[in-house]
This record gives C-alpha cells, structure tokens and sequence, in this order.
C-alpha cells in the first residue's frame, strides 16, 4: 500500500487503514511519559480538520495508537512517524 501525506489522506476517498506519514510540524507532543521503560507521547494532529485535531493519540516508537477513556493505547492508527 502506498504511504500518504496528511493532505492527501483528508483528500482520498475511503481507504482502509492507508499508512500515512506525518513530519515533526504535523503534531504536538502534549505529554511524555515513561511506562514500564517504554517512553510514550501524548500527541495531538495538527490540522484544519476539527474531528482529527480533538482526537489524543498516543505514540510508541514510530506508530501512533488511538487510546482509551484513560489515555492508555488501544488500537494503531494509520499514522506513523519515522
């Protein structure tokens, strides 16, 4: 599967679970923290787009993770950062 810029992910038509890159300006960092030795970020998407720039995610290494009530990760997202 080819990997999509933010832009082009709001563009696309439905497309399940495409990869999409984001670069450093694209989120904030809101919380880093350190579980049980794995360091993770509380992180939020930059963007325009009010559904996706309320959504927390949490990110672990590269990849970012949609989390629970509690702020725990829960499921991958399409978003990853290298």
């Amino acid at each position: 599967m080819k990997t999509l810029t933010l832009t082009e992910y709001l563009k696309q038509d439905k497309c399940r679970m495409p990869k999409v890159l984001l670069n450093k300006k694209q989120y904030k960092i809101a919380q880093t923290y350190n579980h049980r030795g794995e360091l993770r970020h509380r992180v939020y998407v930059i963007t325009k787009n009010k559904i996706l720039s309320g959504i927390e995610y949490c990110l672990i290494g590269k990849s970012f993770y949609t989390t629970d009530t509690d702020g725990n990760p829960k499921n991958r997202s399409v978003f990853f950062v290298e």
